[in-house]
């Protein structure tokens, strides 16, 4: 295959980023914007167009050897759709592929972001050497892949290991997908800020109204993980609750798939031990004794 550089493409119900890559993975470049989904994808594929050519005004086109998207699921890797994510609820059967195509005329491939970074994981990161792993990213939303024999699992059209959609409380909240008690409904950043609201609504002191002035509209996963920190003891609470979820999906996942690792990513595992700990916590509880 000829061309020195990648492109790769992230896009998530928050931002989206662009990145300018040699063949041996070295980032020459990178950015990131606001997804904004509620503009409707027509605003945002122009956008992404406009960083791409950006990231790439460096170098030749013709030394590009394609462009590599990730993008929040469920999608058609083999068409290059994007279908119905909600995390993007804009943005529904988006030919992505086709339109990049269209505009840069060189190969473009397109995966779940999730499936991506498991096979990231397993080629270069926390799961090089394994045969089986499963990875979990927490973040705006809750995503997964799977890796088997080696392989990344594939569904007949749609990607697979939507974790986030697995049933953890049957009558949990409806999930930004209309299901109810799904993982992502009572896990995901998006959760977690959502239920550290809720309790400080519901008359529970916190020391995540001082972090954003009163002004609940502005808590984030990362106040309340930032609160937790602190000792504050409601924000703690949204944590265990949210760890306890993982773990519980967690289970469930090893007993299928009896993985060699479990790797949890994205931008809630920056909350550390904090997140890990209640999953440690739920898998010795309740997972088989040749499971743990």
């Amino acid at each position: 295959m000829n061309g020195l550089f990648v492109i790769a493409v992230d896009i998530g119900g928050t931002s989206f980023r662009v990145a300018l890559a040699d063949r041996e993975g070295r980032l020459l470049a990178r950015s990131a914007e606001p997804t904004r989904p509620q503009e409707g994808p027509g605003s945002g594929i122009q956008r992404l167009k406009d960083a791409i050519r950006k990231i790439a005004s460096s170098v030749s086109f013709k030394e590009i050897i394609g462009i590599a998207v990730g993008a929040a699921g469920p999608v058609n890797p083999q068409k290059g759709v994007i279908l119905t994510p909600p995390s993007l609820p804009t943005w529904r059967d988006v030919p992505l592929k086709e339109q990049l195509e269209e505009e840069f005329q060189i190969p473009i491939w397109m995966e779940n972001d999730a499936d991506l970074a498991a096979l990231g994981e397993h080629r270069f990161g926390a799961g090089r050497g394994c045969d089986r792993l499963i990875y979990i990213t927490v973040s705006t939303g809750i995503g997964g892949g799977i890796i088997i024999n080696g392989q990344l699992l594939r569904g007949s059209s749609v990607s697979v290991a939507e974790i986030g959609h697995m049933v953890v409380n049957p009558d949990g909240p409806v999930c930004n997908c209309g299901g109810r008690g799904h993982l992502e409904a009572v896990a995901s950043g998006t959760a977690i800020a959502r239920m550290a609201v809720e309790r400080i609504s519901q008359g529970q002191s916190s020391a995540i109204s001082r972090l954003v002035r009163g002004d609940l509209s502005m808590v984030t996963a990362e106040t309340v993980v930032e609160a937790a920190g602190q000792g504050d003891v409601t924000a703690q609470a949204v944590m265990q609750k949210a760890g306890t979820s993982l773990g519980i999906a967690v289970v469930s996942l090893i007993h299928i798939f009896d993985p060699e690792v479990v790797i949890i990513g994205g931008g809630v595992s920056n909350a550390g031990e904090l997140i890990l700990n209640p999953i440690r916590e739920v898998i010795t509880q309740r997972a088989m004794p040749d499971f743990k």
